[in-house]
């Protein structure tokens, strides 16, 4: 079995003290490793799903970096589209921490960047489909993982909806092929779901920040707090999972602000 943390959006600044929308996106973090450390015993990697940094600063990097390193865990990240893919390769390796294929145990991780520079929304470059095909391809039989940064499928969320991944559809034509498939986990959307489709888990996770209100046709700030999500790849190809937030601190938000 592999365990492994996720966390998405942390929308770092090269100041700690940086916010976004009115809360402080260091301090927000701070208090969700703390969290995660009191409730999580034992894990092996983490996944780090995007936006990892608001400026696209090489600071911001570092500091993540040297932040989630004190576990002595691996850790694995990919660009959303606020991130600077050229300054996170400053502190990270495409040979290591952004490899876009790696195996854990008896499960395949395949990490694919739906970064389109320039815009809020997704889509998959020919180069990034021809590594999920390559991979599934290769290894057809374990259990595999699939992670980005945007929705591939709608969230119901109209104004987020219209950051859908542009060639989703070519996306999941090609995973449908393949049985091996278990999980699709994304960042982006600052919310939680989970729905398993046709022996898939399609799931998506809270920022470590500001959460947007699920189902709004407009840009809306949520008052829940920001989170991580735990996962357990188990040998057989099932899934347990579950999300944990900070609900308990008094983050500084302003409700304001109609957008990001």
């Amino acid at each position: 079995m592999q365990r492994l943390i996720q966390i998405t959006d942390p929308h770092l600044f090269a100041d700690t003290q940086g916010k976004l929308l009115g809360m402080e996106t260091q301090t927000s973090l701070d208090a969700v490793l703390k969290r995660m450390h009191e409730q999580v015993a034992q894990f092996d990697f983490y996944l780090l799903t995007g936006d990892l940094s608001q400026d696209g600063s090489v600071a911001a990097y570092q500091r993540l970096k040297q932040q989630i390193e004190k576990d002595g865990k691996p850790q694995y990240w990919i660009p959303g589209n606020h991130d600077h893919r050229a300054n996170m390769l400053q502190v990270v390796s495409e040979q290591k921490e952004m490899s876009p294929v790696i195996k854990k145990g008896k499960w395949q991780i395949i990490l694919l960047d739906s970064q389109m520079p320039g815009s809020v929304g997704g889509n998959f470059a020919q180069s990034q489909l021809d590594i999920l095909k390559n991979a599934l391809e290769a290894d057809s039989t374990s259990p595999t993982l699939i992670t980005m940064h945007h929705q591939p499928r709608p969230m119901g969320c109209k104004w987020l909806d219209n950051h859908l991944i542009k060639n989703s559809q070519e996306f999941l034509n090609i995973i449908k092929q393949y049985k091996n498939v278990k999980v699709l986990l994304w960042g982006h959307v600052h919310q939680d779901t989970n729905e398993q489709i046709d022996g898939v888990h399609y799931m998506s996770t809270p920022s470590t920040c500001v959460q947007f209100t699920p189902k709004s046709d407009d840009f809306d700030i949520d008052s829940e707090g920001p989170g991580y999500r735990y996962l357990e790849l188990h040998d057989d190809g099932s899934v347990q999972t579950s999300v944990s937030r900070v609900n308990d601190v008094d983050f500084h938000i302003d409700y304001s602000i109609g957008g990001y």
